[in-house]
């Protein structure tokens, strides 16, 4: 899906010295990158939007799981406002894996949103405390996040073209938007021994885009990763081999369903709620006692 999802299987591919197992797996998705941040935001406490999302490599890693995310909830972070965004990951046959981040309302306006989503990323959940309360972690970016500019030292190289209004077909239904192509790469130079190795990533993604679809704003996406690498002694760049590819993914996040109403699996129950509800509770006085229960109070004689 959309913002690389694909992608940590192709980085493992060409940074480990040997293929990853066919049976191995993604790790848990944080959907902080998956809703749509060029737009103001319109969703509400509740909502949430489901894809089966599906993928293999031709490493023979698979993917075939199931991704729900939630707005579960919003909380004032030392006057930031901000929402909780639940992504629930079900796989048949593995435990079902939760993450939830406190994110700034900030972010929606800031025009690299995606390319700076830790740095409007406030909390973190992940697991349980013994009791069963959630855990709550302060994010805290890395300083060299804030010192240094990704994009001058690894920079991220993408197009993008409008290819039109388009309809497309999902489980939820027939959905008509605007479909877009996206080509995105990026490449890196590291030491390992004596030699340096160049690792580079391209993405191709195919995206079909409606207004109907709640947070993500995403009916269906197809995509292509190709990892590739080249190598060479140190102090002998000329002597570098050819740029090789490493591993290829073909992908794809299709909308299941969406709606209203779910409960969160890890925000607690005060945080349920938007931050105007929230308000109203913490103004609302203690009901006075009706005189009805005054009466019966009254010790009789």
């Amino acid at each position: 899906m959309r913002r690389a999802i694909f992608l940590m299987l192709l980085a493992a591919a060409v940074t480990l010295p040997s293929a990853p197992a066919s049976g191995a797996t993604y790790a848990p998705l944080n959907g902080i990158g998956l809703v749509d941040y060029s737009r103001k935001p319109n969703f509400k406490v509740g909502d949430w939007v489901k894809y089966r999302m599906t993928g293999k490599s031709e490493l023979g890693v698979t993917q075939d799981s199931y991704v729900t995310v939630l707005i579960a909830g919003e909380e004032d972070f030392w006057g930031d406002p901000g929402f909780w965004i639940e992504t629930w990951t079900d796989e048949p046959g593995r435990p079902p894996e939760t993450q939830a981040a406190l994110m700034s309302y900030e972010i929606f306006g800031d025009t690299s949103a995606v390319e700076r989503l830790q740095l409007y990323m406030r909390k973190t959940v992940s697991m349980q405390n013994e009791d069963g309360s959630p855990r709550f972690d302060i994010n805290k970016p890395a300083a060299g996040m804030l010192k240094t500019r990704r994009e001058v030292k690894n920079p991220v190289r993408w197009t993008r073209d409008t290819l039109g209004v388009d309809t497309v077909q999902t489980p939820k239904g027939t959905f008509k938007g605007m479909k877009m192509l996206l080509k995105e790469g990026t490449g890196a130079t590291q030491t390992v021994g004596d030699s340096s190795v160049y690792t580079e990533l391209r993405e191709n993604r195919t995206s079909w885009y409606a207004d109907a679809v709640p947070i993500t704003h995403l009916a269906r996406e197809d995509v292509e990763t190709i990892a590739s690498r080249k190598a060479w002694l140190l102090g002998r760049s000329g002597d570098a081999t050819e740029l090789t590819t490493r591993d290829r993914g073909l992908g794809t996040a299709r909308l299941l369903d969406f709606g209203h109403g779910l409960q969160p699996r890890l925000i607690p129950e005060p945080l349920r709620h938007s931050l105007a509800e929230q308000r109203a509770a913490e103004r609302a006085p203690a009901r006075p006692r009706s005189v009805a229960s005054k009466a019966a109070d009254k010790p009789r004689h």
